[in-house]
């Protein structure tokens, strides 16, 4: 799979006023706790298409083992019948791996660029309504140089993941199949092993099964509905590690006090005690920023004026004024 910025060099984040120098004066991008998006049925969206994805070798799978075991028609006949079995397995599969993620999951999104040159220079229309009558801002990143300061945030506090990709829409079934079959191939093979070994009534789970894990967050944070293609989205994805008792028990000691745990932050969004964490704040780097468009707004010329007198002692030379209309 292509590195992000070999895809769009520039990704746009769009914000209101206070999200702008919120960023600005505190050199962090913020990511949310999924469960607290706008949509945030959107990460437990692909259950269903991995289900869909894992049950016709699932289902010869099992066929193939019914002759080991002598009691086995019976057990399947007392359980509804193989169609059943294997989709209450597959599913007690994934809600599992799903589990496994903690739900510690945070979303930074960003949009891509467009083959419309207005676009990339204007911003996009739905993102400008989406902030309403307030108004609102795009800013640029420098995609390689994001990427590279995400690779040193890893270094810096426990991560079990943190990625940057683009989405994958739900109508796009080439891309689906050109970049996540690799990762479903591989959750295809750890739960076929993991099966086995319960089959087999051992306790311990398979060497193999955290090959799976990076895979499977992989896919579940990437697959989106197509109603949203127009966004072109990417995101950063984090997941930091809790460092619990049970964590500390597992890992070592030494291993939990290598680095430090992310700390989650709240703030108040929609009424509601929104977790989340602050990427980048600690590494005191100026964050990738090319230019910031300012977006409709009847204070749009008065807004980029300010803008440019505050930030004129910083490296962020170029504030420009969407030409879409205001309305």
């Amino acid at each position: 799979m292509a590195k992000v910025s070999e895809v769009s060099p520039r990704i746009y984040h769009y914000t209101n006023e206070q999200g702008l120098y919120g960023i600005l004066g505190n050199k962090c991008l913020w990511a949310t706790h999924y469960k607290f998006l706008n949509d945030y049925s959107e990460i437990v969206l692909f259950r269903n298409k991995l289900i869909e994805f894992l049950y016709p070798s699932t289902l010869n799978y099992f066929k193939a083992l019914i002759p080991k075991y002598p009691n086995a028609p019976a057990v399947i006949s007392a359980n509804g019948g193989l169609d059943a079995v294997v989709k209450h397995e597959l599913e007690n599969f994934v809600d599992s791996s799903y589990d496994a993620t903690g739900h510690e999951i945070y979303i930074t999104s960003f949009t891509g660029e467009h083959s419309d040159p207005f676009i990339n220079e204007n911003g996009l229309l739905s993102q400008w309504r989406a902030y309403g009558v307030d108004g609102g801002f795009a800013i640029v990143f420098n995609t390689q140089e994001l990427e590279a300061m995400l690779a040193l945030e890893h270094d810096c506090f426990h991560y079990d993941n943190i990625l940057i990709a683009d989405v994958v829409y739900s109508d796009d079934e080439e891309k689906y199949k050109s970049e996540l079959s690799e990762s479903l191939h591989k959750i295809s093979v750890c739960q076929k092993n993991l099966f086995e070994h319960i089959l087999q009534g051992r306790h311990e789970q398979p060497d193999n099964l955290v090959e799976a894990y990076e895979p499977f967050v992989s896919c579940i944070t990437r697959w989106k509905h197509h109603g949203f293609k127009e966004e072109q989205e990417f995101r950063i994805v984090s997941m930091p590690t809790v460092l619990n008792r049970e964590y500390k028990e597992t890992a070592g000691e030494n291993h939990c006090n290598s680095k430090p745990e992310k700390k989650r932050e709240f703030r108040d969004r929609n009424g509601k005690r929104t977790p989340y964490i602050e990427l980048f704040r600690s590494l005191d780097t100026p964050l990738p920023i090319e230019k910031i468009i300012v977006g409709p707004h009847k204070d749009k010329d008065i807004r980029a004026a300010r803008l440019r007198v505050e930030l004129r002692n910083t490296d962020i030379k170029v504030i420009t004024v969407s030409e879409i209309p205001y309305q």
